[in-house]
């Protein structure tokens, strides 16, 4: 009997076989409904502190005097150091080493001397770069309480004068102030700053995974001739259609847990949030069906896809600034549509922008569509010719 002569399943019966595969794919399931969830508050929980506190730094102490004991409470105040005196620098040095302290400050002998005759004595502080967070994170505190405590002697010497008040100490101290405001993530959280973009990454390789092990049940002798034999358009918009909504109802509770359960600011419009959230669901399916309908082997496409995606956290330019990127770092970026949404992201949750500013991302998200025309193509010239279908027994 000619398989063609099978009466064409209607759409309900199409929607009813992608239930019945999620339903008894456990897989599936799982990446569909508490894998995900588990995972987004397993990454947020390990940078649920937020901020660094009580960063160990060793402190050689030469001087052993009333000013060097100051300085050295004023490294103390600080929320993000925690001071360890150390007697000797050998000790010091193997702590740095061995990573029991991040970083490593010497006073010198005769500092309180030399600083009474105004002889500028100069602390000597180092710390471990290699980790760049807590590098930064350590200079900076160190530089702020450097600073707050040379102003402070500066206005004592100046007091010691006479003829001089406390406003105009300070003022030959501190001739020029500053106002450095921190804009839209003002605490320095980097529960904010990286799971922000962390989560969305995670969640194009949640959309790819689960899109390929979709297309792949449908394989049969590492072919799809027998499924898009026939109706292969409303096969492949059904299954996409029903896995997309899926997943863009995970985008929307990844949004709903960062922005309302993390209690996140969100300045901008949710609808341009939500339009991104659908256009990176499509842009991302359309890779998965390029790379199944390409190598009809699941183990291919999703290498080829973990490939593609692998450094999309990299290349968001989150971490590092993508105008610093190499050309095809920058040209590799705008293959991976999460870097896309992303910067809609940013700047509806951290600037409020319009949808005309965010609307170039958007469009390039669009772009993508080229993917489906690609895939439709594939179809066109693999599967509609009779001749290889071979579907007749």
């Amino acid at each position: 009997m000619n398989a063609t002569s099978e009466p064409p399943l209607s759409l309900r019966q199409l929607y009813q076989q992608q239930w019945l595969l999620l339903r008894d794919n456990r897989w599936l399931m799982a990446m569909l409904t508490w894998l995900p969830l588990f995972a987004f508050l397993a990454v947020w929980w390990v940078f649920s502190s937020g901020l660094t506190r009580e960063l160990p730094i060793a402190v050689v102490d030469h001087d052993h005097s009333q000013l060097s004991r100051s300085l050295i409470n004023h490294y103390d105040a600080s929320p993000t150091l925690k001071v360890r005196s150390v007697y000797g620098e050998p000790q010091a040095r193997s702590m740095l080493r061995t990573g029991e302290v991040s970083a490593l400050v010497i006073i010198p002998a005769d500092m309180e001397k030399h600083t009474k005759l105004a002889q500028t004595p100069s602390v000597a502080a180092y710390y471990n770069s290699q980790f760049m967070v807590i590098g930064k994170q350590i200079n900076s505190a160190l530089q702020q309480a450097h600073g707050t405590f040379s102003a402070k002697v500066a206005v004592a010497k100046a007091l010691s004068h006479g003829n001089t008040q406390t406003l105009q100490a300070l003022g030959s101290a501190v001739p020029i102030r500053n106002q450095i405001s921190a804009l839209y993530n003002g605490n320095s959280n980097y529960a904010q700053f990286i799971v922000s973009a962390a989560l969305p990454a995670f969640w194009q390789i949640l959309i790819m995974t689960v899109m390929i092990l979709a297309l792949g049940s449908e394989l049969k002798d590492n072919s799809f001739k027998s499924w898009l034999a026939k109706q292969a358009w409303q096969k492949l918009t059904i299954k996409l259609s029903f896995f997309g909504a899926l997943l863009w109802l995970q985008g929307i509770l990844l949004c709903t847990l960062m922005f309302h359960g993390f209690d996140w600011p969100m300045r901008g419009s949710w609808s341009v949030l939500l339009l991104a959230l659908l256009l990176c669901v499509v842009a991302s399916q359309a890779i998965a069906l390029i790379f199944m309908l390409l190598f009809e082997d699941v183990a291919r496409a999703l290498s080829f896809a973990g490939a593609l995606t692998a450094p999309s956290f990299a290349f968001m330019g989150v971490t590092f600034p993508v105008s610093n990127m190499p050309w095809f770092a920058q040209f590799w970026r705008q293959l991976i549509p999460i870097t896309h949404y992303i910067e809609v992201q940013i700047a509806q949750a951290n600037y409020g922008a319009s949808a005309l500013q965010s609307l170039p991302n958007l469009s390039a998200l669009l772009l993508f569509g080229i993917a489906f025309i690609s895939a439709a193509w594939l179809v066109k010239i693999r599967f509609s010719n009779p001749h290889n279908v071979g579907l007749n027994t």
